[in-house]
């Protein structure tokens, strides 16, 4: 098998994992855990949407929806561990808006687990040009003499495991970070490791 199957034989399973273990629980319904939910929901779908596009050999448009799924969870991480109450009072009145880049330096600063600071500001600078058809992603879609998507099977595992990666983290900070269910969540990290 490919490492592009490989990839997206993991992408499907996680989306199936997911839907089985987030799908269902009562949170404590503070502003912060609901707005933390929205997020990581969105980034699950988005991951999910990932997987339908790629089956439709949409590849292009699953590349652009990777920076909207790791942006996602990146402003559910931090809604749900960083932001204090006059941020997310900003944030409720739309006074306080975060990109992408500022979103990831703040969880690279934070000392958590997963990639550093350099790369996850490389990340950042290539999800935009993915997203926004910059020539990177253009460049991706040309041959010598004809235009059609040229995507490596490299870019898109490596896409696809980024996507992967967000989904995981997503379904565990929602059980285990909201719904406060930790043995629960130490039972789906045991499971998601079938997904590496």
């Amino acid at each position: 098998m490919s490492e592009f199957d490989e990839a997206y034989r993991r992408a499907k399973g996680v989306v199936e994992w997911a839907m089985q273990n987030v799908q269902g629980f009562a949170l404590d319904s503070t502003i912060r855990n609901r707005l933390a939910a929205a997020a990581y929901g969105l980034a699950l779908e988005h991951h999910r949407g990932m997987t339908v596009l790629v089956e439709a050999q949409a590849y292009g448009s699953a590349l652009a929806l990777l920076r909207s799924a790791v942006e996602s969870f990146a402003r559910g991480y931090w809604l749900l561990y960083q932001v204090d109450q006059d941020q997310l009072s900003k944030f409720l009145e739309g006074r306080m808006t975060l990109t992408l880049d500022t979103l990831l330096r703040r969880i690279a600063e934070d000392g958590s687990p997963g990639p550093k600071k350099a790369q996850l500001q490389q990340l950042a600078s290539r999800l935009n040009a993915l997203t926004h058809g910059s020539l990177e992603h253009l460049m991706m879609r040309q041959g010598r003499s004809d235009v059609g998507p040229r995507y490596s099977a490299e870019d898109m595992a490596n896409g696809l495991d980024i996507g992967t990666w967000v989904a995981k983290m997503s379904a565990l900070d929602l059980v285990g970070g909201i719904v406060n269910d930790e043995e629960r969540a130490l039972r789906m990290l045991e499971e998601a490791t079938r997904f590496e």
